[in-house]
């Protein structure tokens, strides 16, 4: 409670004030203003803003973070690991949810990145649903997470990104070791360990429909997948290469090139903001390719040696 007379200034100081009231001297009548002041003190900082590059290491279990304001020229700010991670595969975003293949224990992790450089994790899913994860994708309220073990592909509603619930599975039969996955409208594309991409239309999401293959006799043991408009990557990483295809028309894919020889060091996962591509090696580093022309990247440099320990996984979030 504030006790003033007109003229004279009276101050207090609350701990999580609720209410307050003003109380004028008998007899006194006049204007009171009232400032409020907080003690920003205790008032958290926003989160950065930006754009910022996760890379899972598979060696060290652990995810590196990068500062990638200049996508040719990351920056290492820092790591994170949550204490649950056991080789870490693949990375993929909703929102501000993060979820890892934990290919070693046969789960998936989920992460908070509403602070991009200081992830918060929230807890896992699909024991005893998942083997061996290695791959993602999402399309709209589903998840569909590739069971290099199980020789399919599971299927989770994620209306709810931190609470995750299996609908199904799909691909047994069809699927060898699948690893990397990439959608394009109602198409989504599975690499398979039997040196092909598998094709499913996912009209209906919730029960995929395989419509063809392609890549025989182009691929060596395909793994990471991105779609950058009409055009498909697919890393070879036996063969230390990238595939590149026309997907025009989605079901019917056709080869136009590759590139990386030379330069990639069996290459495992791809990722891609604007005409930036990054391509993480076993090797130890991530190359960096420009896309300005898709069919034709041009390699400008590499990172993350000494850093990174075997790996496999990118992911690109901004905050």
């Amino acid at each position: 409670m504030l006790n003033v007379n007109p003229g004279n200034t009276d101050s207090t100081s609350v701990n999580r004030p609720t209410s307050f009231t003003i109380t004028a001297a008998a007899g006194d009548s006049g204007t009171y203003c009232i400032t409020l002041f907080r003690n920003l003190g205790h008032v958290p900082a926003p989160p950065p803003v930006g754009q910022f590059l996760y890379v899972s290491n598979i060696g060290s279990n652990n995810i590196e973070i990068y500062d990638i304001a200049d996508p040719s020229d990351p920056v290492r700010i820092g790591e994170f690991n949550g204490g649950n991670l056991s080789g870490p595969n693949e990375l993929i975003t909703i929102g501000t949810t993060l979820y890892v293949a934990n290919q070693d224990d046969s789960t998936v992790e989920i992460y908070d990145t509403t602070n991009p450089t200081a992830p918060v994790r929230i807890g896992e899913f699909g024991a005893g649903e998942v083997m061996s994860p290695q791959g993602f994708e999402i399309t709209g309220d589903t998840l569909y997470v590739s069971n290099q073990g199980g020789g399919n592909v599971e299927i989770y509603n994620i209306a709810n990104p931190m609470l995750p619930v299996r609908i199904g599975e799909f691909g047994a039969g069809d699927l060898v070791g699948p690893t990397g996955m990439a959608i394009t409208g109602t198409t989504l594309y599975v690499a398979s360990a039997d040196n092909n991409i598998e094709i499913y239309d996912i009209s209906n999401p919730a029960a995929p429909v395989r419509v063809g293959q392609f890549g025989a006799g182009d691929l060596v043991t395909p793994n990471g997948l991105a779609i950058t408009g009409n055009i498909l990557y697919v890393t070879n990483v036996n063969d230390s290469t990238i595939e590149i295809y026309d997907i025009t028309n989605p079901e019917a894919p056709v080869r136009i090139g590759q590139f990386g020889a030379g330069v990639l060091d069996r290459p495992t996962e791809i990722a891609i903001t604007g005409t930036t591509l990054y391509v993480a090696n076993i090797g130890d580093n991530v190359d960096i390719f420009d896309i300005t022309n898709p069919m034709d990247p041009q390699f400008v440099t590499e990172f993350g040696a000494g850093d990174l320990n075997i790996p496999a996984g990118l992911a690109i979030v901004s905050g």
